[in-house]
């Protein structure tokens, strides 16, 4: 194998490592903002007067809701008050956003996998042994059927 092909697989496999590790960043948002998404459910469902709410390293605060208003950023540290249902649709948005993201991670490994495969296939076919009787030089047959002898 070439210089060249081995850089083309090294440049893949840095791509690879960099789509799988988005992908884990991703799953995990996910799975974070289907936490936020069950919560702001339960508070939007309960006549409930009070949640336990966490405000860091494990530490909670219980609290009274006086009203179902949240405040929520909207970007460059401005925040903005919204009801918990425009909440909920904000947060499926970002969801959706995701599963798009998601989506296109996954086709661009599937093709990295198949490029991948395809140049491992056709490096095979070029650097095989002879098996015929004959005493070919080189260990490479005369009649290879290769594209590239």
């Amino acid at each position: 194998m070439d210089k060249e092909k081995i850089m083309q697989f090294q440049m893949m496999e840095q791509e690879i490592n960099q789509l799988n590790s988005q992908s884990e960043l991703i799953d995990q948002n996910v799975k974070e903002m289907n936490e936020l998404k069950n919560s702001l459910e339960e508070i939007n469902k309960k006549e409930c007067k009070e949640i336990i709410v966490n405000i860091g390293k494990k530490i909670y605060l219980p609290v009274e809701i006086r009203k179902k208003e949240l405040v929520v950023e909207v970007g460059n540290k401005c925040y903005v008050n919204k009801s918990v249902e425009d909440t909920l649709k904000i947060v499926d948005e970002q969801l959706g956003k995701l599963v798009v993201a998601k989506g296109q991670i996954t086709q661009r490994l599937q093709e990295l996998e198949s490029e991948i495969g395809s140049m491992i296939e056709k490096e095979s076919k070029h650097n095989h042994e002879c098996k015929c009787d004959d005493d070919c030089e080189g260990g490479k047959c005369e009649d290879c059927e290769c594209e590239e002898e």
